[in-house]
């Protein structure tokens, strides 16, 4: 083989390199739905464990995490890049034109696909549930109006589209070096062929402005990123795929891949899942259809099936009675989906 041949072989190589910005340059995220989603992970411990256990140690032995996984819904929007401190203006003074501007996305509502099935005792999130049922391709999809497309559905009533997901993990090993990353390979698979079917549901503009949140399930910290262009694209080829669910795997962070790529000059088959990844700031805010900064940490609808819960149906019935503080009460969207389901497609747009 001359060097000639070997140089059109490693052109066909996808070269992988750090991305250091992304289509948005922040992203503000629902402080109400964060808290909800890291409440739903937590699993509650019958009251009998409990008694037969003494000490807080033991207490905090108890409470067990089942990751998740949720659907973000908002808006893009554009805004100044500089957001600090505005300066007096005076008749004099430059018109804004001139300032940079850039697209940032807000969070208004999360939303938990319902009966999701996590496995190894919790540890994996299904990603099934998403994965099997968000179909950007219309021609594709099922003639039974899933979850997922009945959330799409009501959302663009709204408004609103999807810009994005998030997980929870409880994994000490991603915390356990100094470089700590809360994305693995996994995560970075699962993230790439979201933003793929919303590329196809919205097109490739405005889709690929997509978001990667990843929340500890033990104490709702929470960081955003954007996957790169390249990680993107071999999802796309098929050349990333996840690795299996193992549970003796300590770490998914290091990716095996099925074809060779050129990462520092070098060919490998052993990708670092950080040069997978973009940094994106984010800032917090209440969501417009998270129901209020007052809403129940809990949320209003059943966790496994998404149907009202009875104290939120009294709820509702007792502001409309009252004529007061029924917008407030229907500006959640897990309510607005919950009472879809029980009038109807035609009411459901005219109350959204």
């Amino acid at each position: 083989m001359t060097y000639g041949d070997i140089s059109r072989v490693r052109s066909t190589m996808h070269a992988v390199e750090p991305q250091s910005k992304g289509p948005l340059t922040r992203v503000y995220v629902c402080q109400v739905g964060a808290a909800r989603f890291q409440n739903h992970c937590i699993v509650n411990t019958p009251k009998k464990k409990q008694k037969q256990s003494s000490g807080t140690k033991k207490k905090e032995e108890l409470a067990r995490v089942e990751n998740r996984v949720a659907l973000l819904f908002g808006t893009i929007n554009k805004e100044r890049v500089d957001q600090s401190r505005k300066k007096a203006r005076t008749s004099l003074s430059s018109s804004r034109e001139d300032e940079k501007m850039c697209d940032v996305a807000k969070v208004q509502a999360v939303w938990e696909p319902p009966m999701q099935k996590p496995t190894l005792n919790g540890k994996h999130y299904d990603e099934e549930c998403l994965l099997s049922t968000y179909v950007g391709d219309a021609d594709k999809k099922s003639k039974k109006e899933t979850a997922t497309d009945r959330a799409i559905r009501v959302a663009g009533w709204l408004g609103l589209q999807p810009l994005g997901w998030m997980f929870s993990y409880a994994d000490e090993d991603r915390h356990e070096d100094g470089d700590a990353l809360p994305v693995h390979g996994r995560d970075s698979v699962v993230g790439a062929k979201l933003q793929i079917e919303t590329m196809k549901l919205r097109g490739r503009e405005e889709g690929c402005k997509f978001v990667t949140l990843a929340l500890d399930g033990r104490v709702g910290a929470t960081e955003a990123f954007q996957l790169s262009d390249v990680c993107v694209q071999m999802v796309a080829e098929n050349v990333l795929s996840p690795p299996m669910v193992d549970e003796s795997k300590q770490s998914t962070r290091f990716l095996t891949l099925r074809d060779p790529v050129v990462v520092s000059g070098e060919e490998t088959k052993r990708l670092d899942s950080v040069l997978l990844l973009v940094n994106t700031a984010m800032l917090s805010h209440v969501g417009l259809y998270s129901g209020g900064a007052k809403a129940p940490v809990g949320g209003n609808v059943k966790r496994g099936s998404g149907a009202l819960l009875v104290k939120t149906r009294k709820r509702i019935l007792a502001a409309l009675d009252q004529g007061n503080g029924a917008l407030q009460e229907l500006c959640d969207f897990d309510v607005l989906l919950a009472l879809d389901s029980l009038i109807g497609r035609e009411e459901s747009e005219k109350l959204c």
